[in-house]
């Protein structure tokens, strides 16, 4: 992954945080690594765990940033949140996947912020 790819990631994943908090969700772990990759954000709302996933971009060009979570992303998302669960002892937590969707300008502060919950069925298993 290249720096600025990196620096617009690190610069939506702050303002992702900050934005759940003001929502009432309470984090309770951030880039956690499985084998199936990453967790940006595992929280709590409302008795739910939460995995959450944050998409940055700096341009439209694409589409909204959370378009660019296909359907093998997904599939990622959900082995990903399983794997914490069972790790946890927790399998039969209530849980969902929340999408943050962050659009920065070329200055990497924001410009827009959406959130999309239970943005990913799990369906896979």
């Amino acid at each position: 992954m290249g720096r600025e790819k990196k620096t617009i990631g690190a610069a939506g994943e702050k303002i992702a945080s900050r934005f759940l908090k003001k929502l009432g969700y309470r984090i309770i772990g951030s880039n956690i690594r499985t084998p199936f990759g990453e967790i940006d954000f595992v929280a709590k709302h409302k008795k739910i765990v939460v995995f959450v996933e944050v998409k940055s971009r700096t341009t439209s060009s694409f589409g909204p940033p959370y378009l660019s979570v296909t359907r093998s992303k997904e599939r990622h998302i959900v082995k990903n949140a399983l794997f914490y669960l069972k790790r946890l002892k927790i399998p039969d937590a209530d849980w969902r996947v929340d999408i943050i969707s962050v659009k920065l300008n070329y200055c990497h502060e924001l410009e827009s912020i959406e959130l999309l919950e239970n943005a990913v069925e799990d369906n896979f298993t």
